[in-house]
């Protein structure tokens, strides 16, 4: 079985890509990902937020405030920037069972 940490490291390489399809195998089937705005139920459904998300990411300038994990949750705090977006502070929290993320939240303050 893959360590939280281990799996949470291949999350933040697939979401370096891009790709929203390289993102979305890292979720289970059955996931739910929180957002102010909605709750997404399922792979398929997390792929569509991150196939409208990641894009403006593009050339991001990213920074670690703090990634802790324990057990099975890992903690994440960010900012970061770029031409399209300047993110203050962003929070995520991911919950990751049997390899894959089964439940993960995510808010962000923007400028």
């Amino acid at each position: 079985m893959k360590k939280t940490q281990d799996v949470f490291e291949r999350h933040m390489r697939a979401v370096d890509t891009l790709n929203a399809s390289n993102v979305a195998e890292d979720y289970s089937d059955d996931a739910l990902f929180s957002t102010p705005e909605k709750t997404y139920r399922g792979k398929s459904e997390i792929l569509e937020f991150y196939t409208g998300f990641l894009p403006s990411f593009e050339g991001f300038q990213f920074h670690t405030i703090k990634q802790e994990t324990n057990g099975k949750v890992v903690y994440f705090v960010w900012n970061g920037k770029n031409e399209h977006i300047d993110i203050q502070l962003a929070t995520d929290t991911y919950i990751i069972e049997n390899g894959k993320i089964q439940q993960h939240t995510f808010a962000a303050v923007n400028n």
